[in-house]
């Protein structure tokens, strides 16, 4: 696929996204999800990518939806039921995003609204910079909020935070968002891309069987109050997590006291 409205390229062990619209703050269309989606694809079927990181151009990350998709379907009378400007498959997006095995990191970097913050809460690490703003602008457009938001949000932040800044709609600064969780850093803007790409180095050396259990793991078990069926699952992950070659070499690596390659483990098999 030829990008036209995200860059991608390696940096390292890291596949850097760049969403490529900064004239137009990045808005978000179909195209450009289809471009990520893609691009996110090709970065897990490299073995020489361990981390993927996702950042905006110019001074925003992702003002929202293009609103003139909107504007279109409403002069030409559609009055609602499917949405042309979400393609089937970006409905799926968290399905997406836990299918691949690779961590992502989101790298905020400038507004965050809308679509442009719901896309990135079922990404592993969000970080932001100083400069970042976040908006769940949705009662301000007459909509609500999607793409799982209103089970993920909560989850981050607790129900009161969410209720609020999804019924206000206000901007939220990035000190406020890392008070509440929604993001795990706050750095100044010149030091964003390489503190993410420092991140993602970090996870591109861990061992990536364990890395995908454990994402797995964290997004099922957290909401449920069982816990006899979070140690189910934790018992069948962990039973295949011995066999994998990554904790053979995890177990080697350390009885004869050297640094443990896991890329080198994954491609012996």
């Amino acid at each position: 696929m030829t990008y036209e409205q995200i860059l991608y390229e390696t940096r390292g062990a890291v596949g850097l996204i760049t969403l490529n619209r900064p004239e137009k703050l990045n808005a978000w269309t179909p195209k450009m999800m289809a471009e990520m989606r893609d691009a996110i694809a090709k970065a897990n079927e490299d073995d020489a990518v361990g981390a993927i990181v996702v950042t905006g151009a110019g001074r925003a990350f992702c003002a929202g939806a293009d609103i003139s998709l909107w504007k279109r379907r409403i002069d030409e009378g559609d009055g609602g039921g499917e949405r042309e400007d979400v393609p089937a498959e970006a409905e799926d997006w968290i399905g997406f995003l836990l299918r691949m095995p690779k961590p992502t990191i989101a790298a905020i970097n400038g507004a965050a609204v809308g679509v442009g913050i719901t896309q990135i809460l079922p990404m592993d690490i969000r970080i932001a910079s100083e400069n970042a703003q976040i908006g769940m602008f949705f009662v301000r457009m007459g909509l609500v909020p999607e793409l799982a938001s209103s089970y993920l949000l909560p989850q981050l932040v607790g129900l009161g935070r969410a209720m609020e800044w999804c019924l206000t709609g206000r901007m939220i600064s990035a000190q406020e968002a890392l008070a509440a969780g929604l993001v795990t850093e706050v750095v100044p803007p010149e030091r964003l891309l390489d503190r993410a790409l420092e991140l993602g180095e970090t996870l591109a050396k861990q061992p990536l069987s364990a890395i995908h259990l454990i994402r797995g793991l964290l997004h099922q078990n957290a909401v449920d109050g069982d816990y006899r069926r979070v140690m189910e699952r934790e018992g069948k992950a962990l039973a295949h997590a011995y066999t994998t070659a990554e904790h053979k070499e995890a177990v080697n690596a350390f009885m004869e006291k050297r640094t443990p390659d896991f890329v080198a483990a994954r491609r012996r098999g």
